[in-house]
């Protein structure tokens, strides 16, 4: 018995301070919910008549600070402007990235319109034995440093729209 009174002893001494209430009401509303408030000014003016005073040193009332409209407002204007902004950087992504396409689509163009060039010209391109060597040299077509070109500017591209559609499935995700 005394451990148990110890046990108890030591709990109470250790919880946080409380506030104590001089006055607790309790009633019951229409609905069949129990309600208690140690302001008589919160009861309804129903339930005046069914609220009791009940006995208030055998539980503690902790304070509770009420959050303010005005902080939740805060958080849903806070939480609605970084969803604009997402979706604003989202928009800018895919009109990049349609950008980006399109100058894709005209490189492929240019590159099959050289390609059917030199296929006219094809002969005229064919590897011949040097003379004074005796080896063969290779013949580059005058189109031969704008498909290089072309193709290194074809992997750039493909690379940039990959990371810019990664960028828009994260931001996708996180709406």
């Amino acid at each position: 018995m005394s451990l148990l009174l110890f046990i108890v002893l030591s709990v109470l001494l250790s919880s946080p301070p409380v506030t104590w209430a001089d006055e607790m009401y309790r009633w019951i509303d229409e609905k069949g919910t129990t309600h208690v408030t140690d302001d008589p000014s919160k009861i309804p003016p129903q339930s005046v008549d069914r609220a009791r005073k009940i006995g208030v040193r055998s539980t503690p009332v902790q304070q509770e600070t009420p959050r303010s409209s005005e902080a939740k407002e805060d958080r849903v204007k806070k939480y609605l402007e970084e969803f604009d902004q997402k979706v604003e950087v989202k928009k800018k992504y895919e009109g990049r990235v349609s950008e980006l396409d399109e100058e894709l689509r005209l490189i492929e163009e240019r590159l099959k319109e050289i390609e059917e060039l030199e296929k006219v010209d094809y002969e005229y391109y064919i590897p011949f034995r040097d003379p004074r060597t005796g080896k063969f040299v290779a013949v580059a077509t005058p189109y031969y440093d704008e498909k290089v070109r072309l193709t290194k500017r074809m992997e750039i591209l493909k690379t940039e729209i990959h990371s810019l559609e990664e960028k828009i499935a994260e931001i996708k995700r996180s709406l």
